[in-house]
């Protein structure tokens, strides 16, 4: 269903631009609003409830028992969080139980008290919802304790599915101390953090957490800590995750190069323009500070054709996936391959090496696992990108595949040297004819 709905609204975005061209004024800003609700709805069948966060209530029965009954309904509610929560969340809530939670009568009239009931929600942190003693008596064979039975609805939060991704998180980039101080250079790295945390959430591979919005979050946990909430929505708070990688970014050069030359046999002047960025990438283990994973590249761009930040922070996403998880081949028509990623981390047109997945291997020396063996067996080209999957045809086969063989994509980068020696040649060709028409001009 949501692959209909991913190929309908790709079909009312390229209505919407070509309304949007020939449009003016008030009809282009309804146009614009046309296209925002759009995204909006086609954004939302990404949540889906398996993928997102939840509080729910679980009504539970727990028997409690202590020398007065508020000891007893204590150490029932005690039993009933245990019981949802674990028992590590249960016994963070005992110090809070006893000393926040107020003994004003020993008999079952307190246990119905509003006062009694806040003071139970705010100690578990909004654990209880509510609760009802089914049956009080006296237990003779226990020095006269009081034993309950209660019926508990405990609110427990079930974290996002995503989760339990590998966690990772981009944090502030580095500038080198030469253009520490470039208006630029600064707005580049802020641009170039953002636009990479937008890559690597669109691959689905890994929980992205943020730390940029860190104080609007917190000042959202404060209202809900505040009151005035449902005594449930407690239930969010202290479920902040830590990061298992750091994404740490390091520019070393940005600036602008503008080169004019002459034609060669003429007066005309050339000029070349191009967008440099100097930049490393390092991927910490935040436990251990094992750097898993480092690649520095220059990289440059004609600012006619691409943004820089667009430029680098694609590659370097495609980089990162690329050596931790790879596009995978997800379905075999025929021809046409469906491939488990999307969004704006594919591009149409954009070509791949297919390579087939074979044997486990490990180093000879670490005896650690190097992965799977990899043949690559053809090209393919991208034809269409959805949301979530893309769709790609073989362009270039060298064997026949099964239907469940297992693929993947690897990139293919292009050859300095090669694009080097490409350059050579044309400029030969170039001087060749030169001379060419030189020599045909003074024969005539």
């Amino acid at each position: 269903m949501i692959r209909v709905f991913d190929m309908i609204a790709c079909r009312c975005f390229s209505a919407i631009y070509q309304l949007y061209q020939i449009s003016t004024g008030i009809l282009k800003r309804a146009v614009t609003v046309m296209a925002v609700a759009l995204m909006i709805s086609a954004g939302a069948t990404a949540l889906t409830p398996q993928a997102s966060a939840s509080i729910n209530l679980v009504e539970v029965r727990a028997e409690g028992l202590g020398p007065t009954q508020r000891d007893a309904i204590l150490d029932g509610l005690k039993i009933a969080i245990g019981q949802i929560n674990g028992i590590d969340i249960s016994a963070q809530t005992i110090s809070r139980l006893s000393t926040q939670v107020t003994d004003t009568d020993q008999y079952t009239e307190f246990a119905s008290s509003s006062e009694f009931i806040e003071d139970i929600a705010t100690a578990t942190s909004g654990q209880v919802d509510s609760f009802e003693i089914i049956s009080s008596r006296l237990r003779p064979d226990f020095d006269n304790y009081v034993e309950v039975i209660l019926k508990v609805k405990v609110a427990k939060y079930t974290a996002s599915k995503q989760l339990n991704r590998l966690r990772m998180s981009v944090i502030e980039p580095y500038l080198d101390n030469s253009i520490a101080s470039d208006p630029e250079a600064i707005r580049f790295t802020r641009s170039l953090r953002r636009k990479l945390e937008d890559y690597l959430t669109q691959t689905r591979r890994f929980a992205m957490l943020d730390r940029q919005m860190l104080a609007d979050t917190q000042n959202e946990l404060n209202l809900i800590a505040s009151g005035g909430m449902a005594t449930a929505e407690l239930a969010r708070l202290g479920q902040r995750v830590g990061s298992d990688y750091l994404v740490i970014l390091t520019v070393y050069q940005h600036g602008r190069v503008i080169n004019d030359r002459q034609l060669l046999g003429t007066t005309t002047i050339k000029r070349e323009v191009r967008d440099i960025a100097e930049v490393s990438v390092r991927i910490v283990d935040v436990a251990t500070s094992q750097i898993k994973y480092a690649k520095s590249r220059m990289f440059q761009v004609n600012p006619a054709e691409a943004a820089l930040d667009d430029h680098v922070s694609f590659h370097l996403g495609q980089f990162i996936s690329n050596a931790i998880n790879p596009a995978r081949v997800v379905a075999i028509n025929g021809s046409s391959l469906t491939i488990g990623q999307g969004g704006d981390t594919m591009q149409v047109a954009s070509e791949y090496h297919l390579v087939l997945l074979g044997e486990r291997l490990a180093d000879p020396y670490t005896k650690e696992s190097i992965g799977r063996k990899e043949t690559t067996i053809g090209t393919v080209r991208i034809i269409d990108v959805q949301s979530k999957q893309s769709t790609a045809e073989i362009i270039a086969l060298d064997m026949n595949i099964s239907a469940d063989a297992a693929l993947l994509l690897r990139p293919i980068y292009a050859d300095p040297f090669a694009e080097a020696a490409d350059a050579a040649q044309k400029m030969d060709d170039a001087k060749a004819k030169i001379e060419d028409q030189k020599s045909n001009f003074f024969e005539e």
